[in-house]
């Protein structure tokens, strides 16, 4: 069995060129976010609950509790058709 000699330096050669094939460079790029509308409109309902006015809500639970908070039928009523053509 008769071996040639083989020239190492072509096959380093290939395999050199390979890795430089194998390891494109990246592109960089810059990390972004949207926020849906959804999400914006959760974010400003979170931000109005600091408006609350605590010491009327602990008042109307009491007056619940105790039985007297009395609701006015006919201003509960204006005040929904009020709402509803703001909507509109």
């Amino acid at each position: 069995m008769n071996i040639d000699k083989v020239n190492l330096s072509n096959i380093q050669n290939v395999y050199k060129s390979k890795k430089i094939e194998q390891n494109p460079i990246k592109e960089k790029r810059a990390d972004s976010v949207e926020i849906s509308d959804l999400g914006k409109h959760l974010n400003q309902i979170n931000s109005d609950k600091e408006n609350i006015n605590m010491d009327k809500i602990n008042e109307l639970k009491q007056r619940i509790e105790n039985g007297t908070y009395q609701v006015n039928s006919r201003e509960l009523a204006k005040k929904i058709i009020e709402n509803i053509r703001r909507e509109k």
